[in-house]
């Protein structure tokens, strides 16, 4: 056995969990996985996993896999604004909470440079991870005239980038706010929290080439359960 193979396979693994990348209850690579992953026999990838698990960063489910232990997700915030991750969403599923066509002056959330009268879908759900637990509240409104058959999609595993983008709507940039707020009755519902608990909003707005907002996202963070960073390298500093 390779224990520098080892220890360097364990460092990628505890790199990508504490960037946020694998965040809490995500599933790991079985032990079957690293084996063909990283070329390492079968007793190598289970001391890689049954560590991890020693050091509390990882829990040993007989039958249902390994995965990152409970804790305060630590979440890159560039991986809201970066396509080619935001295309990949998150672990876990959403519950739908509501869905409908409606117009922006009715609308859950403001798309800005909207008329009033405009059509727009609406989409409210419930993100759950791998254990189904709340997440947070999230709400999107999209133009009709770019989304006309999202209703049609899987809306449990919709990924709202990555249908645009397969729509062929030409998504130039990506904006990505954060916001301080109170929850009230209903989102505390929803994310299991007391009302008037403060929690963090991010909001993602989605804007074309001539600079039209096509999408607005929000979503509602439940409580305690993420800590936000925004990591670069020092040579972009």
């Amino acid at each position: 056995m390779s224990e520098a193979l080892h220890l360097q396979i364990k460092r990628v693994i505890e790199e990508q969990i504490h960037s946020g990348a694998l965040p809490a209850g995500a599933r790991l690579p079985t032990e079957k996985d690293l084996c063909e992953q990283y070329g390492v026999s079968r007793a190598t990838a289970q001391r890689v996993l049954n560590d991890l698990a020693k050091a509390g960063l990882a829990v040993r489910r007989r039958r249902h896999g390994t995965f990152v232990a409970d804790g305060v997700r630590q979440v890159n915030l560039l991986n809201f604004v970066v396509p080619g991750t935001a295309e990949k969403g998150a672990p876990g599923r959403h519950e739908v909470v509501s869905a409908r066509i409606t117009t922006a002056g009715d609308a859950v959330l403001a798309l800005p440079g909207a008329e009033p009268g405009t059509a727009v879908v609406e989409l409210v759900r419930r993100k759950l991870d791998l254990r189904e637990r709340p997440q947070s509240v999230e709400r999107h409104v999209v133009l009709f005239s770019v989304a006309s058959d999202l209703l049609d999609e899987d809306l449990e595993h919709l990924v709202s980038l990555a249908y645009l983008r397969g729509r062929g709507v030409p998504v130039d940039t990506i904006r990505l706010y954060l916001d301080p707020v109170s929850l009230d009755e209903r989102d505390a519902e929803l994310l299991d929290s007391a009302p008037g608990t403060a929690t963090l909003r991010r909001r993602r707005e989605l804007r074309v080439t001539d600079g039209t907002v096509v999408e607005v996202v929000t979503a509602l963070v439940r409580p305690g359960t993420a800590e936000f960073f925004v990591e670069l390298p020092a040579s972009a500093v």
